[in-house]
């Protein structure tokens, strides 16, 4: 919207309006306080020239003129938008279908924005009737792809193919995993020194932190205690990244189904 637009639309929702508030609302578009200003002043000048604005000692109001003059500069937009939009509108699907909607709706209460789309507008109820028949065609072709798609998907499951799993990394989760690795030697890679910082060096060989047995609860729970700490843990099976309290999940299809399965009994149990 151009800022002679905005000024109307403003001041045509606040009758009265002020300068100030009418800087205050619309510099943030400005890099400058200068350039706001210069900007503002020069536009209400020119609308106050222009007959679309009137000034009542401080307070702006704006004209018949001005709200004729906006009402036509939208109706041209909404049919502007429109024509673009019916250019291609399988991809401006939303779009369009939203300017329809709002052309009726307000064509309801303004009979010129109908004559103006009618006058204007480069497509036809039919241009809609075939829009919908494509969007029929693609509904069936989508459907059918998606039944391929979940046949595929059970195959990949059957043959176990890769598979990732993201979930909220928390008390449970530390737990199902501490659980998982029942003792075998874990790798964890990590550069944050909050993490670094308090693992016994001998554990540590550059980057790479290796334990196993009790240890592994005990660097978990140091992990868990810097839960937006950038990590990689390497457990049987699994490859886990650990990044903003999330935790992805990687491995066969089996493995990974089988951790979260044994996870939600186990949440389940706790709960009962």
């Amino acid at each position: 919207m151009t800022l002679n637009n905005s000024l109307l639309l403003l001041i045509k929702q606040n009758p009265g309006i002020t300068y100030n508030d009418i800087y205050t609302k619309l510099s943030l578009r400005y890099k400058n306080p200068a350039s706001a200003k210069s900007a503002l002043m020069r536009g209400l000048k020119d609308m106050s020239s222009f007959g679309l604005i009137k000034k009542d000692g401080l307070k702006f109001f704006i004209t018949d003129k001005g709200l004729s003059s906006m009402s036509v500069e939208m109706k041209d937009k909404l049919v502007l938008k429109l024509n673009q939009g019916m250019k291609k509108p399988i991809d401006n699907l939303d779009e369009v279908v939203k300017l329809l909607v709002v052309l009726l709706q307000r064509g309801v209460e303004d009979s010129d924005l109908l004559r103006n789309a009618k006058d204007n507008s480069s497509f036809t109820i039919n241009d809609l009737v075939e829009l919908r028949k494509e969007i029929k065609s693609k509904r069936k072709y989508l459907k059918k792809m998606g039944e391929l798609l979940d046949a595929q998907i059970d195959k990949l499951k059957e043959v176990d193919f890769n598979d990732s799993l993201l979930i909220n990394f928390d008390v449970d989760f530390v737990d199902k995993l501490i659980e998982y690795c029942n003792g075998q030697k874990i790798l964890v890679e990590t550069k944050d020194e909050s993490i670094l910082s308090k693992v016994p060096s001998h554990w540590i060989k550059q980057s790479t932190i290796s334990v196993e047995g009790d240890n592994i609860s005990l660097l978990i729970q140091l992990i868990l205690a810097s839960p937006w700490a950038k990590v990689v843990i390497y457990v049987p099976g699994v490859k886990i990244n650990l990044m903003a309290g999330k935790a992805s999940l990687f491995g066969s299809h089996k493995t990974i189904s089988e951790f979260y399965s044994n996870m939600l009994v186990n949440m389940a149990l706790e709960e009962s």
